[in-house]
């Protein structure tokens, strides 16, 4: 009995330990006290004000009221402390107007029925602190009240750790970054309008959540939404007008503390060195700005020749859906550009990806010699490098920790650089996604270098034709990839309706220029046919399938990579079409036929069967590799060698409007592919 009574007295004294500590643990909330800014008047335990500098150094609840021109709120605390903010109005000349060196957790309640302002200076004392609203710890801001930030020195709302908004309404207007978390920013409501001048409205080091809530986020230099991790929405009202990419991950370069000084370089320098020049040059390419005049917009991932200069010496024969001119030496006289090709950059504009390095913070494409060339699949890319090189360029690791996934909400996109960028993966599980450019055909409206996988929601995007990419994996619904003939003005209206019935299933008129229209929602059925409908006038009729449906003649260049899901409506111009496992093969020279052989454009072939690509000027001799297999062929010579040994091919690789032309049926067999050929439909299909 007594070692039975022993052991209640014990539970007891736990639980009552337990309780105790519970206490405790709220017991700053006990603490309860008002700051007066008007008359400098404050209650409650750990509160003093003393020279326009209200200071808090225990942990408890206080309401805020009344203007302080000149100072700030200073807490340094080890408990967790609340703002109720009532009313409030702060101004520091000198420093952030709320400054929480030290709490536990920060907590700000934004009163219902109040309006409250925190104004910093453009310069700071204490440059530990770089935002009006500053948080050293977790930081969590609620209430059903109004907020306006003026963040002059850097940030509006700067966290070293975690941010949470869960409601009330905010207005920020920054000359960096409107909300920067150093680790994780999540949103859950509330509505957020938030004006960058050089940074982005909202900014996280590791992680963006995004669940509820109104957001208005623009950017006039930079990008709208940016993670260093993932990025997730799964619900909410966003809209993104951003100078450069409107919602992005995995900017590696991307300073610790998010200063826009150490992460991008405005007017000249790079974002992102990443394959930097030796002795960390900065690239002859600075920002748009070439050396020896403008280059063209990169086709088929290759970048032209840098002052003569390719890797290990060689000279790219193709540009154009990876051709190039094989007379150019990558330098024109007198520093002209280069002349005309498909895809060109309007205007002089910098090409994509110069040197190995990449414009708008994508990262540089891993380079074999030539090409890129890991674990790209066919049927992935609109555009080729599309501002982060061939989707499955990084690992299944890098993939997931720059992911970007989107499961819900209403999203609207401007964007001058890509709409959606992902250095990682991009999902597209639902919501309604609409995104308005680029209008520079070196970035594209969708970007991933990952996988980019739609498994539903609805998706419409418009913009310039060049390095879109669809998606790899997309099984659920038809996605059409429409390639119009040439660019529409903007607010030219594109519909898309079935031809049986006339019903219109999709009407949009794009803010911007555009030629390619990336449609896929529930709305379109496989199996079901549409006709396209441009400023009125039909462009195209396709029957959909489940997959990607390249529509159109794409003789724009890179839009259509090396292939798309669908078959739904062919190149009128294409006479042969060719399918590497199902994916179409885009070329930008039609096949020919020569000796009742099919020639076709050795690059995008070569990289549609996996191979790796080299190219020898001076011997006009083209390479490929794959699996312990070498190749030769050279222009005008029937005589190819496998591993080394000679061997005879029906017809000799031609040189037609600067693209390299080889047999389709001998390179594929002899890499293991089977070839049929359907003489009906006039497709070549390789397995």
């Amino acid at each position: 009995m007594r070692k039975i009574f022993s052991i209640i007295l014990c539970v007891m004294i736990s639980l009552s330990c337990s309780a105790c500590s519970a206490a405790d643990g709220e017991a700053w909330k006990n603490n309860t006290g008002k700051i007066d800014l008007d008359s400098m008047t404050v209650s409650g335990s750990g509160v003093s004000a003393s020279n326009d500098t209200v200071t808090i150094t225990k942990g408890g609840d206080f309401e805020v009221s009344g203007t302080l021109s000149d100072g700030m709120i200073y807490i340094n605390s080890d408990d967790k402390v609340k703002l109720r903010l009532s009313g409030a109005s702060i101004t520091n000349n000198d420093g952030p107007a709320i400054y929480f060196d030290n709490a536990e957790k920060a907590f700000i309640t934004i009163t219902e029925g109040t309006e409250n302002t925190l104004t910093d200076g453009k310069t700071y004392s204490d440059e530990n602190a770089d935002g009006a609203l500053f948080s050293n710890d977790d930081l969590e801001i609620k209430g059903g009240g109004k907020l306006t930030i003026s963040g002059n020195y850097k940030h509006g709302i700067a966290g070293d750790d975690d941010v949470v908004i869960e409601n009330g309404t905010i207005s920020i207007n920054s000359y960096e970054h409107g909300i920067k978390a150093n680790d994780k920013l999540w949103v859950s409501g509330g509505e957020i309008t938030a004006v960058s001048e050089t940074g982005k409205p909202m900014k996280a080091g590791a992680e963006v959540l995004i669940d509820g809530g109104t957001l208005n986020l623009t950017s006039t230099q930079s990008e709208g939404i940016e993670s260093k991790g993932t990025l997730t929405i799964n619900g909410g009202e966003i809209n993104v007008t951003a100078a450069d990419d409107g919602i992005n991950t995995g900017n590696e370069n991307t300073a610790a503390d998010g200063n826009v000084g150490e992460q991008q370089m405005q007017g000249g320098q790079p974002r992102e060195m990443n394959g930097q020049m030796p002795d960390g040059q900065a690239p002859p390419e600075m920002n748009g700005q070439a050396q020896n005049g403008a280059q063209p917009q990169m086709q088929g991932g290759q970048p032209p020749e840098m002052n003569g200069q390719m890797p290990d010496g060689q000279t790219p024969p193709e540009m154009n859906g990876g051709q190039m001119p094989p007379e150019m030496s990558g330098q024109m006289p007198d520093g002209q550009t280069p002349p005309e090709m498909s895809g060109q950059m309007p205007d002089g504009q910098m090409p994509h990806e110069m040197n190995g390095q990449m414009q708008n913070g994508d990262r540089q494409a891993e380079m074999s010699g030539d090409i890129p060339r890991a674990s790209f699949e066919p049927g992935q890319r609109h555009g080729g490098m599309g501002g982060g090189g061939p989707e499955g360029m990084i690992d299944e690791e890098t993939a997931a920790a720059h992911a970007i996934t989107i499961n819900g909400g209403k999203i609207y996109v401007n964007a001058g650089g890509d709409g959606i960028d992902s250095n990682g993966n991009l999902t597209i599980n639902g919501g309604e996604l609409t995104i308005d450019g680029p209008t520079n055909a070196g970035n594209g409206s969708l970007d991933a270098q990952g996988t980019f996988a739609l498994n539903g929601g609805t998706v419409i995007a418009a913009s310039a034709a060049g390095m879109n990419q669809n998606p790899s994996v997309c099984e659920n619904q038809p996605y059409a990839a429409i390639n119009l003939s040439a660019s529409q003005t903007a607010g030219t209206e594109i519909s898309i309706r079935e031809t049986a019935s006339g019903n219109e299933i999709v009407k949009y008129a794009p803010s911007k220029a555009y030629q390619t229209i990336a449609y896929s929602s529930d709305k379109l059925k496989a199996g079901t046919e549409y006709a396209v409908y441009v400023g009125g006038e039909q462009a195209e009729i396709f029957t959909a399938q489940n997959g990607v449906n390249q529509i159109g003649t794409a003789a724009f260049g890179m839009f259509g990579g090396h292939g798309s899901g669908g078959r739904g409506m062919r190149d009128l111009n294409q006479e042969i079409t060719v399918f590497v496992n199902g994916s179409r093969v885009n070329f930008p020279t039609a096949p020919v036929t020569r000796n009742d052989t099919t020639l076709v454009g050795f690059r995008a072939i070569l990289e549609a069967l996996g191979a790796s690509v080299t190219w020898d000027d001076a011997s006009q001799t083209a390479t490929a590799e794959k699996d312990g297999t070498v190749i030769t062929m050279t222009i005008g010579s029937t005589t190819a060698t496998i591993n080394g040994e000679p061997v005879e091919m029906l017809a000799a690789p031609e040189l037609i409007n600067d693209i390299t032309l080889i047999p389709v049926r001998f390179i594929s067999e002899n890499l293991g592919m089977t070839v049929e050929w359907n003489e009906q439909l006039k497709e070549i299909n390789i397995y």
